[in-house]
């Protein structure tokens, strides 16, 4: 699905974020599969997604300081 993101004519102000969005839905849809988060206790689970929150706060907010979003 990545690839045809990337290869459709999508401004680059909507690209990187589409891009980001679908990584992070496969990053979670993983690690719920192979670290058995969905059997699990939910507290481990939400220690997850607040790491993976502050993540992607970090990571927009470097990407903001680099204007990676001004076309």
């Amino acid at each position: 699905m990545e690839v045809g993101i990337w290869y459709a004519e999508i401004s680059r102000a909507l690209l990187i974020p589409l891009l980001l969005i679908f990584a992070v839905i496969k990053f979670v849809l993983v690690v719920l599969w192979y670290m058995h988060l969905r059997f699990d206790s939910r507290t481990y689970a939400r220690f997850f997604m607040i790491g993976l929150a502050g993540a992607v706060t970090l990571f927009l907010v470097v990407l903001l300081t680099f204007r990676a979003f001004s076309g």
